[in-house]
């Protein structure tokens, strides 16, 4: 039995009833509070007066001059308990830290300089945060204590740079505090050599600075020993406990031997069971070239062409070509066989012809002209190999653009394509990503890798993914991505963020197509969203349920695009700390944490050890969100489609429903095109 520990500290009031001072003019420094925020008390003191009153300001200090002053309970009144101790936290860190600012959440983000790093250019900073909050996990008070990596903060100020262009700026540091540069005050105007920017990635392209990349194989490790530091340097102190009295020893523990405590859930043992053509696996880096493919392509006639930059065929195209006519078989653990046996599809392709351009800067028309006079053969799916000159890695975007251009044009003629870059092909790792480009590619062809072994439901599942495109400015949404219960992909569709309405006609599309496969209509629609769904955003999906008269409760679970690392929960008696695959652990109202992983047992020790993915649950019927049994059955689902992942054999902790839209959604602000075209709305081309 699992016991784990989770990153949440409870603590006490230091004591229940002070007074405390509220303005209604807004004054610097002083802490906004939301109507609904406004202590019991004061609302008994002042009822009439504060029906008018939006907002109300304090610094949680004085009462000279102010309009209303009232004796707080914090027991009664935890949301202004809640504002108080956050600032009482932010002005504890501003004497004690090396910078302090205000997160996203409102939470208080902690700057320490990190003295082993050395550069010329810029100074490294840890970030830790702190958040404050009631009764998620325990029946009081919570403080959350997380570690956010760390940030890099140039050395020059602005003063001192030249011609630095400022639309670039976004954060910057000021003394000990960390500011919107775009929403700078006039302080900081007056006093522009004294303000230093914050190194985002687009200003550290400007300044043509190397940020160091260092991969963490297991972030468990270091997170841990991070949030420890932290806690034993600035948190158990008797000074920090003056403000904030801590509970115990340390942070919450969880296991499920107290019936009282919060209890760690698990999902289905067979839900990490997958169906192979052979029979059934857990893994698809095991078993997929061992159990071959779930189902072959139904396409009778394939064919493979190759493009290319025309000094590259002697020696590029012939060993791509040589690699997929006999695999690799090069004695060292493990050979990769021909294709035609991993993917189980005979296919016919030619070496001599394929698409040549001369230049990578006139590729685009050459390959253009040449398509104007290819005839394809009648009957045949074609899948065209880009062996691409251009490293991912590239700098000058003109040149990495080309990938987006050649996949849009091939699309528009109806191939699907496959990118390798050339240098990999002599790589001696390149045996360890041939799986998976053969995963990718039975899909490209409309055959199934693996799919769930599972009991189909009558669910309608449709998953909402996004990208931002920092060179766009945009932000793109993946939609709709429609999947039927075992997991099979049915289509999709691309849209700018703010053509909303676009989403319901993408859910009508997937209601008909539910209709014909299946002669009746869905039990439920569960839609998966990459953020928290806004009553706008909901409007045209229930208005397309009413006009099919389908009288169904509709189940949103938003799932982080981004890995949790504000809740994290440990397991301490494990070498990695990694909580078992399928474990779920109640965080708050209506959300979980989900460990999605391949570690199956206690006993076993994995390569690959991913944060939690955190799962917030609402519903047009909020009743049944009092339903446990089928939270735990609509968590086993997304833990279930985290394993249909076709690009790669290795495990993803996302499910495809949110990953593949978020895939599409990045390469499509590319296109010049305003929409898919019908080929692409039903092939994996993105894979």
């Amino acid at each position: 039995m699992q016991k784990l520990t989770l990153n949440i500290i409870p603590f006490n009031h230091p004591s229940t009833k002070v007074e405390f001072g509220f303005y209604k003019e807004k004054k610097d420094g002083y802490y906004p509070l939301k109507k609904f925020e406004y202590p019991k008390s004061l609302w008994a003191k002042y009822e009439e007066e504060l029906q008018d009153c939006k907002r109300l300001y304090s610094n949680f200090k004085d009462t000279a001059d102010c309009d209303f002053i009232a004796e707080v309970d914090f027991n009664t009144s935890w949301a202004f308990a809640n504002h108080y101790y956050t600032k009482s936290i932010y002005d504890f860190f501003l004497r004690n830290a090396d910078a302090v600012n205000f997160g996203f959440v409102n939470d208080v983000e902690v700057w320490l300089k990190d003295s082993t790093v050395k550069n010329n250019n810029y100074t490294t900073y840890k970030k830790y945060s702190l958040r404050v909050q009631y009764a998620n996990v325990s029946k009081g008070m919570e403080l959350v204590i997380t570690f956010d990596g760390a940030s890099l903060v140039h050395k020059k100020s602005i003063a001192e740079f030249d011609n630095l262009r400022p639309e670039l700026i976004n954060k910057v540091l000021f003394k000990n505090e960390i500011y919107s540069y775009q929403w700078q005050s006039q302080e900081l105007k007056l006093n522009l050599d004294k303000v230093y920017p914050i190194l985002s990635k687009t200003l550290l392209d400007e300044l043509t600075i190397d940020r160091p990349f260092k991969r963490e194989p297991n972030k468990y490790k270091p997170y841990l020993k991070e949030i420890n530091f932290f806690y034993d340097t600035y948190l158990n102190t008797e000074v920090f406990k003056s403000i904030i009295p801590l509970v115990g020893a340390g942070y919450i523990s969880i296991n499920n031997d107290d019936p009282n405590n919060l209890q760690i859930l698990k999902t289905k043992n067979s839900s990490s069971e997958l169906s192979f053509g052979k029979g059934k696996g857990k893994e698809p880096k095991k078993d997929f070239l061992r159990l071959k493919p779930y189902k072959p392509s139904d396409e009778s006639n394939v064919r493979f062409v190759f493009i290319y930059h025309k000094d590259d065929r002697k020696k590029y195209v012939t060993k791509l070509f040589s690699i997929l006519r006999d695999g690799l078989k090069n004695g060292e653990y493990v050979n990769f066989p021909p294709m035609q046996e991993a993917i189980a599809q005979n296919f016919y392709m030619v070496e001599s012809k394929g698409f040549e351009f001369t230049s990578v800067d006139t590729a685009l028309q050459e390959i253009t002209q040449q398509l104007s006079t290819f005839e394809k053969v009648d009957n045949t799916l074609y899948v065209a190999f880009y062996i691409s000159p251009v490293s991912k890695d590239e700098k000058d975007n003109q040149r990495l653009m080309l990938y987006y251009k050649m996949k849009e044009l091939f699309l528009n003629q109806g191939i699907t394509s496959q990118v390798i870059y050339k240098e990999s092909l002599f790589n001696a790792n390149f045996k360890w990503y041939l799986p998976n480009i053969a995963v990718a590619l039975l899909a490209k062809i409309n055959g199934i890798p693996w799919r769930l072994d599972t009991d189909t439901k009558d669910d309608l599942v449709v998953g909402v993914g996004a990208f931002y495109s920092v060179t766009q400015k945009t932000k793109y949404i993946g939609s709709t991505f429609c999947f039927n219960n075992d997991g099979t992909f049915q289509d999709f569709n691309c849209f700018n963020s703010n053509e909303t309405e676009k989403l319901g006609g993408e859910i009508s599309k997937a209601i008909m197509k539910y209709v014909v496969d299946n002669h009746k209509q869905a039990k439920r629609l569960v839609i998966h969203f990459y953020k928290k769904i806004s009553k706008k955003d909901l409007e045209p999906i229930y208005d397309i349920l009413h006009k099919f008269n389908w009288n169904i409760p509709v189940i949103i679970i938003t799932i982080n695009k981004t890995l949790s690392n504000d809740y994290v929960a440990f397991d301490l008696d494990s070498p990695n700390l990694m909580p078992l695959s399928g474990s779920i652990v109640p965080i708050g109202k209506e959300q979980y944490l989900l460990f999605n992983n391949t570690r199956y047992n206690t006993r076993e020790t994995v390569t690959d050890n991913p944060f939690p993915i955190k799962l917030t649950f609402s519903s047009s019927e909020e009743a049944l969100l009092g339903d446990k049994l089928m939270i735990k059955d609509l968590i086993d689902q997304v833990y279930q489609f985290s394993r249909m992942y076709w690009k790669s054999v290795r495990q993803q902790n996302l499910p495809v429903t949110i990953k593949y839209p978020e895939m599409v959604a990045e390469i499509y602000p590319f296109f010049k095109n305003d929409s898919l075209p019908p080929f692409g709305q039903k092939n994996l081309w993105f894979l």
